[in-house]
């Protein structure tokens, strides 16, 4: 142990060293990325050890995307208790529609008084179970409409996409914004990255494919970045990275690289040395003259003209 402190040390007083040349406020957020980056320069055995040792996540962000998932659970388990409430009602109803149909068949005879006074006994008994069902059914609806409205207001604020496991749309932005703040006022560059696949590669009535070809690229992606880089869903299939202190030249660098991994995984015949021309991507710099929005606009706009480049080649 006290040989990965020593390590841990040095790697320390070297971000340090990287932090004062490239004028860099020691901030979490550089600290962080200097540290996975001097980190990917070590050998294998001191990474594996402290990647053992330190969280994949910031703590209050996993905490964040926990509270979301039990968030779904929970609608999910009360939807599930309304549904047992209703099949109930149902068939009680049911039992007695039955009872009554029994009940007349008994008065057909010629002396039914024993049947008569035995099923309107259980008739009562089964009215007065109706009312009770009743009021717990009702009950059970507006708890599900608590539930609900409170379900919303959470993801209405909420920062993660929980069928995709990535951030979504509107937390993206807020981060985008914050990292244009911090480009302008700390004088280094990162990069966006738009990317999607062709509509070419979806047969457009076949929705499930579609939806799982998403799931499948959210996975990829989610796997192949660095710690300090952000993933987000835009919507329509796009999905959006952050690179953080990543200029012109290592934004294409990645851009290839994530290009190379949804070949392999997606593109099964796909041939290595060739562009695959089904998958779309634009980069573009954080420009201090452009909010986070023109800036994931002006990415698409490039990953939109990048299909159309492919079509005209």
């Amino acid at each position: 142990m006290q040989n990965i402190k020593d390590d841990l040390y040095t790697l320390v007083d070297e971000i340090i060293i990287e932090l004062k040349k490239n004028d860099l406020p020691p901030i979490p957020e550089n600290f962080r990325f200097y540290f996975d980056k001097l980190l990917e320069s070590k050998n294998d055995d001191l990474r594996q050890q402290i990647v053992s040792i330190s969280s994949r996540f910031d703590e209050k962000l996993h905490n964040g995307f926990e509270y979301e998932r039990s968030l779904n659970q929970g609608t999910k388990a009360v939807k599930l208790i309304l549904k047992q409430g209703s099949n109930v009602y149902k068939n009680t109803a049911l039992l007695k529609k039955i009872i009554q149909t029994k009940k007349d068949s008994v008065n057909a005879n010629t002396n039914p008084e024993t049947f008569v006074e035995v099923t309107s006994s259980v008739e009562q008994v089964l009215d007065r179970f109706l009312i009770s069902l009743e009021k717990h059914s009702t009950a059970i609806k507006e708890l599900y409409g608590t539930v609900a409205n409170s379900i919303k207001n959470a993801k209405d604020s909420s920062i993660y996409n929980a069928s995709l496991g990535v951030f979504n749309k509107n937390y993206f932005i807020t981060l985008l914004a914050k990292e244009r703040e911090s480009c302008i006022s700390s004088s280094y560059e990162s990069s966006l990255i738009s990317l999607s696949l062709s509509t070419k590669t979806i047969v457009p009535e076949n929705k499930k494919t579609h939806a799982q070809l998403i799931r499948d690229m959210a996975e990829i992606l989610t796997n192949a970045l660095r710690r300090s880089d952000s993933i987000a869903y835009y919507g329509d299939g796009i999905f959006l990275i952050l690179l953080r202190h990543t200029n012109d030249e290592l934004a294409e660098i990645a851009a290839e690289r994530f290009h190379r991994l949804i070949s392999e995984s997606i593109f099964l015949e796909h041939e290595a040395d060739s562009k695959n021309k089904f998958i779309l991507m634009g980069i573009v710099q954080l420009e201090s003259c452009l909010s986070a929005e023109e800036i994931i606009e002006q990415s698409v706009e490039a990953m939109h003209s990048s299909a159309s480049t492919d079509v005209s080649d």
